[in-house]
């Protein structure tokens, strides 16, 4: 089948279709996993993440700090830890159970400290959708490129995507 086509075509066409195909998904905005212990006996964010329970989510959207509405998420993070206390709107029943929080947010969270990973103790207020205020003991991680939370990579959309060419080329053909 690709016998009949020169290959300037054939370049042509790879051309076309990996700017068509891969082009969007880099030009999104950030792919983030997005989760949250619900059930602690039962809970599919935790380690080992599991992308086929909880898929990553194209251009996450988030709120920001003293504005309305959502906006293109600048970084993906990870929190988990044990819950050593629990305010008077938050969940009781999350108190000294491990929790996982996967999310994309819009301001750098970590900012005061400069580093992307930390540990010990802090609070969660108000926090994406969490109601009320929680203290952890755990450690959080932020990061800033698609789905750093765990996820796939860009290798393996190219593959597929070539795969997809190779496919659409032979049965047109």
């Amino acid at each position: 089948m690709l016998k009949n086509i020169p290959c300037w075509e054939q370049c042509t066409i790879l051309l076309i279709y990996m700017f068509l195909l891969i082009e969007p998904i880099e030009s999104q905005g950030l792919a983030c996993y997005k989760c949250m212990t619900t059930d602690p006996n039962n809970d599919g964010c935790q380690d080992p993440f599991s992308s086929l329970i909880n898929p990553v989510q194209i251009n996450c959207q988030a709120t920001a700090f003293g504005k309305n509405g959502t906006f293109p998420a600048r970084f993906c993070v990870k929190i988990n830890g044990r819950v050593l206390s629990v305010d008077s709107d938050a969940n009781a029943s999350y108190l000294n159970t491990v929790i996982y929080y996967r999310t994309c947010v819009v301001d750098n969270i970590m900012e005061s400290t400069k580093l992307l990973e930390t540990s010990g103790n802090f609070r969660l207020k108000g926090f994406q959708d969490l109601n009320g205020s929680i203290r952890l003991q755990g450690s959080m991680s932020l990061c800033a490129f698609d789905g750093c939370n765990k996820a796939r990579s860009l290798h393996s959309s190219l593959l597929m995507a070539s795969i997809g060419l190779l496919l659409s080329i032979y049965y047109y053909y």
